[in-house]
């Protein structure tokens, strides 16, 4: 009896060991897909002295999808630049427009003009890495025609002069046709951008593009104030700590 009791009290713990192992069998049939991140240029300010303002930067990024259907992402942030041309400038999340989420912050940069010098500031680690800084106060636009190499052309014409938050702007069509195969496009892609410049603060307050390959996007400047802004916006944050890259790299 006590040997059949043996008997059974080991084919108990072979079924139990068979489950186990079963149960820890793999049934994935793929590893893991990879991660796509796509980034959204806003405005460029540039490090003008005796400019100095504050504004809210709205960005919509507005994609349609194959049935028609559109999803339109948002995000808000301050900028502002004092009038030594230093620039504090928040980066927050985009979320769904009219959701429940709101736009988080998650990193603020400072960049000085006088110390050549750029920190950019993570929220959550508290932690701030500092590179080396070159930014041009003023630029060129590229001229209209045909675009190098054959790529293409480029067509802009002028819009006029409005008022965007109370400061005077001149508004540019730029239209720009890429050639078959610059771009994996096995047709002509027609790309077109919208800029109203303002001279006085020397920033676009509105940009608006269009690219089939990524929807279009709109970025306003409100709320724009031309007083000097507080001091301390543009100091590193108290109780973070500063991490310098390596000395050859700069960013704009």
């Amino acid at each position: 009896m006590r040997r059949f009791e043996t008997v059974c009290l080991l084919l108990f713990a072979l079924a139990a060991l068979g489950f186990s192992v079963a149960q820890s069998v793999p049934t994935t049939t793929h590893a893991p897909a990879g991660v796509t991140r796509e980034t959204v240029p806003s405005i460029f300010i540039p490090p003008l002295a005796n400019s100095p303002f504050t504004a809210t930067v709205v960005m919509e990024l507005l994609q349609t999808l194959e049935d028609g259907g559109t999803v339109t992402l948002y995000n808000q942030r301050v900028v502002m630049r004092d009038g030594a041309g230093r620039v504090f400038q928040e980066r927050r999340t985009l979320v769904p427009k009219n959701g429940q989420q709101q736009p988080e912050p998650w990193r603020v940069e400072i960049s000085d003009p006088a110390t050549h010098q750029k920190y950019f500031c993570e929220l959550q680690r508290r932690v701030c890495h500092v590179s080396g800084y070159s930014a041009p106060s003023s630029f060129a636009l590229p001229p209209a025609g045909q675009l190098p190499a054959g790529r293409g052309d480029l067509r802009r014409e002028p819009l006029g002069t409005t008022l965007v938050s109370g400061v005077e702007a001149e508004g540019t069509r730029e239209t720009t046709v890429l050639n078959p195969g610059t771009a994996g496009n096995d047709r002509p892609l027609s790309i077109t951008r919208e800029f109203w410049y303002s001279r006085r603060l020397g920033i676009n307050l509105v940009e608006k593009r269009v690219d089939p390959r990524h929807g279009a996007v709109t970025i306003t400047v409100s709320n724009i104030s031309q007083s000097e802004p507080d001091a301390a916006y543009f100091a590193v944050p108290a109780g973070f700590t500063v991490m310098k890259q390596p000395a050859d790299k700069k960013v704009p």
